[in-house]
């Protein structure tokens, strides 16, 4: 398996261990009976859940843009050093991004965005023909 396709899964389950966290902060603050119910009244109060939820949005919006780049680089063959290194900050800086989130640290959270939308682009970069990227 590729160094991009480890990345990938591995953000996978960066994502998933991100929904257990948000769900450990909606447990702290519902009781058991709304959590197991349709939860159309409940109404999260605390600053960790909405964080939680937020942080857990932006991932998606992330994984929407870096999954498919890395499986058409996969596809096309167009995996280089470039697509392994734009692979690893996506994955190191959405580590980092999560409990930045969750803690409400502003800038740093911001930096962990940005680099991790760098990788993102780096990928997409070697796909377009018109770079020059080596095969």
């Amino acid at each position: 398996m590729t160094l991009e396709a480890n990345y990938l899964v591995a953000s996978i389950f960066l994502y998933a261990a991100m929904i257990v966290v948000q769900a450990v902060f909606s447990n702290l603050e519902h009781n058991t009976g709304a959590l197991l119910g349709a939860r159309d009244q409940l109404e999260d109060q605390s600053t960790l859940v909405g964080r939680g939820k937020r942080a857990n949005q932006n991932m998606v919006e992330a994984l929407l843009l870096f999954v498919p780049l890395v499986l058409i680089a996969m596809h096309y063959e167009r995996l280089n050093d470039t697509t392994a290194l734009g692979a690893a900050i996506f994955f190191f800086a959405r580590l980092a991004y999560a409990p930045l989130y969750w803690l409400g640290v502003p800038v740093l959270r911001t930096l962990a965005w940005a680099a991790g939308f760098v990788g993102t682009a780096m990928i997409a970069f070697q796909i377009l023909p018109f770079t020059g990227a080596s095969v």
